[in-house]
């Protein structure tokens, strides 16, 4: 009996460490996540969503006459969409989901590493000068995916027109 006692006992001992040592590596990972300011990164990005959404309404409506009260009805569309952006991605409906992955993702030493380099003036350019070199990083990317859209077209095309062909084929 008393063996079982103190099984449990070490067992509920190892579980309270377990527990501590989770709340110890989620307020380094809280810390790391204030010190790459993730909430104003989201904010951000809801900000370049709105602005691609807003440019991308023209495009849809090319060639239609838009009077002053389809102009207010367009109006309150954007900004219907641009509240179900910001609503999607609020900082304090993503962060337990953030702590999560980044808890399974990093082992504590890593964090702490990671805390320290966040803490220098290297880490602090980093995370002030992430936004720029993402939004640059974005346009090379959608200019290269700009410049092979007509190959992928005429390749699309070609793939159809062949299985167009093999179906006709088939009916034969």
């Amino acid at each position: 009996m008393k063996k079982i006692v103190c099984v449990a006992a070490l067992v509920l001992c190892m579980c309270r460490v377990s527990f501590a040592d989770d709340a110890s590596k989620r307020a380094k990972i809280d810390e790391m996540f204030t010190l790459m300011n993730m909430e104003q990164t989201l904010s951000r990005l809801a900000d370049q969503q709105t602005g691609q959404m807003k440019q991308i309404m023209p495009q849809l409506l090319a060639g239609q006459t838009i009077g002053p009260d389809d102009q207010k009805q367009i109006d309150a569309f954007m900004d219907q969409l641009t509240a179900m952006v910001r609503d999607a991605i609020q900082w304090n409906k993503l962060k337990p989901q953030y702590l999560d992955l980044y808890a399974a993702t990093y082992d504590e030493t890593t964090i702490d590493g990671m805390l320290a380099f966040y803490r220098t003036d290297a880490g602090r350019a980093m995370v002030a000068k992430q936004p720029e070199l993402v939004s640059k990083s974005q346009a090379i990317a959608q200019a290269q995916l700009t410049a092979v859209q007509p190959k992928m077209q005429a390749a699309f095309e070609d793939f159809a027109a062949k299985m167009a062909k093999s179906a006709a084929a088939k009916q034969k």
